[in-house]
This record gives structure tokens, sequence and C-alpha cells, in this order.
């Protein structure tokens, strides 16, 4: 199936995928992950735990509401993404899982709802977190062998140094339900308007036949279409991308694209579900430009120095309606 995105086998770790995911994130900052750890059971029943949880009433649902962290449940037109040409928010809702132990994948957000609560309900998400988080470390991890990062300053553990396992920080999962647009705003196929994400890198599991990511590459929108892996047994290739703390770190190297859901035609009657894990600096992370000679050469146009919480407050009170 034809693809706009690379897909970088990561079964091991060496140079050659590590220049791979670089080429991958300076020029599209969107890329296809294989070769990770998740069987296609594990994401498919975290597909099934997601539905079930979208299923119940609306007053169960906002007894958890989206705080000022960015955990909890976010309604219908809630997030407004790209504000400068919607007329109201999204038509989708969320739920965000955050205050995480990623030595051990422990959630200590609560209260949760009970059916999150449930003992082995809360062990595939806790065991998701934790296999998210070491994922996500080992692809930051590449990415600092191929920037050459100062080994006097971190070396290939700069960006674990700023992203501890039990520090306070936005990192969330994310469960999400796009309606049909046959139920809800039957006008409006764009379920997520145009924007790019705000921390470091953001991982997406999506289903088949439920495709709706599109991309805004070379001038035009082009859709992400779903692959399978090449590995017997294993959930699909997880896309990765870019998000613009990481490409504000690069001054700019590092591409931090635009991008939107839209409903393809042939799935407008259908449901659209995606899980997502938004990775984030440490709170207290001063957003400075990475040690690397690659940076370096690159013209650095940073007036004022902040933080990773300071820039996510920024973000988000320009993106929801109410709440948060």
């Amino acid at each position: 199936m034809s693809t706009p995105l690379k897909v970088v086998d990561i079964s091991t770790l060496n140079q050659g995928n590590a220049k791979e995911l670089l080429d991958a994130a300076v020029t599209q900052g969107f890329l296809y992950i294989d070769g990770h750890d998740f069987s296609s059971v594990e994401v498919e029943q975290l597909f099934n735990l997601s539905s079930e949880f979208f299923k119940l009433d609306t007053d169960t649902k906002e007894k958890f509401p989206i705080d000022s962290n960015d955990r909890g449940y976010t309604a219908y037109h809630q997030e407004m993404l790209d504000p400068d040409t919607q007329v109201k928010g999204d038509p989708k809702e969320a739920f965000n899982f955050g205050d995480f132990d990623f030595h051990t994948g422990k959630i200590r957000q609560s209260p949760l709802p009970e059916i999150f609560e449930e003992n082995e309900n809360r062990r595939l998400l806790e065991s998701t977190s934790k296999k998210l988080y070491d994922l996500s470390i080992a692809l930051l991890k590449l990415l600092a062998m191929a920037l050459e990062i100062d080994p006097t300053k971190g070396g290939h553990d700069w960006f674990l140094q700023r992203h501890l396992p039990d520090e306070e920080s936005i990192t969330a999962l994310r469960f999400l339900r796009y309606p049909s647009v046959s139920s809800l705003d039957a006008n409006e196929p764009i379920r997520a308007g145009a924007h790019t994400d705000y921390g470091t890198v953001t991982l997406l599991f999506q289903q088949e036949n439920q495709e709706g990511l599109e991309l805004y590459l070379k001038n035009q929108w082009q859709p992400v279409p779903y692959i399978p892996s090449k590995y017997p047994g294993k959930a699909a290739p997880i896309i990765v991308n870019i998000a613009d703390q990481l490409s504000y770190w690069t001054c700019g190297l590092l591409k931090s694209t635009m991008h939107r859901v839209k409903f393809p035609s042939s799935t407008v009657s259908k449901d659209r579900y995606s899980i997502v894990f938004f990775v984030n600096a440490d709170n207290n992370v001063v957003l400075e430009p990475i040690p690397s000679p690659i940076v370096s050469q690159r013209d650095r146009k940073i007036s004022k120095l902040i933080t990773s919480k300071e820039y996510l407050d920024k973000r988000f009170a320009a993106t929801y309606v109410k709440g948060h």
C-alpha cells in the first residue's frame, strides 16, 4: 500500500536506524515504527476497553473532567485545535491518563472511572503505559545518537535526563473517539482541526478501516494509511511524530508537521477510535537548544527560555473552549 511515510524497523537499535529516524524527523516529522514490542492482541484489548468506556452515559464520563494537568474526560466540542478557522470545537471525545510512575507504569491519577479500576483493565493500562514510555525513550536515544549530542553533556542519555520515569510531567495516554459523521455534525467531515502537537514526540495506534489522519506535506493534505506489521502476531507499525517542543529544542531542525483528522468518504458512517501517547519533558525542564554539533549549525532565534510546563500551559489555554 502506498504511504507518504518511511517505515523504520527498531527491532535492533543501531546507528543505521538512528540515521533513518533522524532523516524522517527532519524531512517529514512523521514516520512508522515497526519491530516494537506490542502484540496485536494487547492493542485490540486496548481498543475494546476504550470502546467500552465511551459507551458509558455522559453523566458518568463528565464526573471526571479534564483538569489543568491534562488528565480526565474531554467532551464533544470542548477542544478546538484550529481556533483560527473553526467556529466550534472538535466533534470528538477523549479520556487522558496521567501522573505516571514509569518505573512500573503505575497510574497515580485519582479518581479514575470504575471501569479503569478493574484489576485486569488497570494492569493493561499500566503495562501499556510503561511499554510506551520505554519505547519513547528508545526513540529519543536513537535521536540523541544521530544528533551526536556531546557526551560530556549527557550524550545518548540527554533526553532521558529530561524525561525521567518518576518526575512530574504532562505526559498522557489518551483514548479518543470520533463519532461517525452521520451521528454528529453531519456537515463537518473534519473531526480534529489542523494542528501540531505540543510536546516532545507522539505515538499513535490506529485501526484498519478507521483511517482519517492527514498530514500537510508538500503543500497538500496527504492521508496516512493503516499498514500491517511485517512481524507475525505484532500490532501494526506505530505512527510517531515530532512535536513542537522537540522542534524548538533543535532550532527547527526536526519538523513538527501540521496534521488533522478527516473522515475518508468510505468511513463516514463508522466511529473512529485512536490511542495516543503524548510524551512531554518533565515540567521544570528548560527548553534550551540541544548540545549537538548538527543543531549548533542552525540560526538560533530563541529569545526567551521557558520551561516545558510553561509552554504547555500556553498551548492548552489557546485550544480549550472550556475547562482544563
